[in-house]
């Protein structure tokens, strides 16, 4: 039976974006971070572009709050996404999810940065789960015989 928090099965795009449990590494957090961040600011240009084009012959409608709604429930989304893949990194340093918080005060944020995103998780398994598998040594297993 595998334990709380056990990446059972490996780590698939559906568990790492959606749910806080078990551990991650350092680059593929940094690399799923990232690619949200992109994907966000992308919507957010093209979204931006629709609501000032429709409203081009009233300028002042498209800064109504009724355009940018859909943006805002995606903000949401991806919030959750941010906040499950962080979740994901702090238990791989073996902190509570709570240590988040830390980003909450200014100048402490920085040693949240520095500890999610520069320090190496814990070697083996903790109270979250095993040590997790990178992608490189997936994408490796996965093509042995290439």
């Amino acid at each position: 039976m595998a334990q709380a928090g056990s990446n059972e099965g490996g780590m698939t795009i559906g568990r790492m974006l959606l749910s806080p449990k078990g551990r991650i590494p350092r680059f593929d957090a940094l690399f799923a971070y990232v690619c949200l961040c992109a994907m966000f600011a992308a919507a957010a240009v093209v979204w931006g572009g629709w609501v000032f084009a429709y409203y081009r012959h009233d300028p002042a409608a498209a800064l109504r709050l009724l355009p940018w709604v859909p943006l805002g429930g995606l903000g949401l989304m991806m919030g959750w996404m941010s906040f499950c893949i962080l979740a994901k990194r702090c238990h791989d340093r073996d902190h509570s999810a709570w240590f988040l918080l830390v980003g909450l005060i200014p100048i402490a944020n920085l040693w949240l940065l520095v500890d999610l995103f520069f320090w190496r998780g814990t070697r083996a398994a903790n109270r979250f789960g095993p040590e997790p598998e990178g992608m490189a040594s997936q994408w490796r297993a996965a093509n042995e015989d290439l």
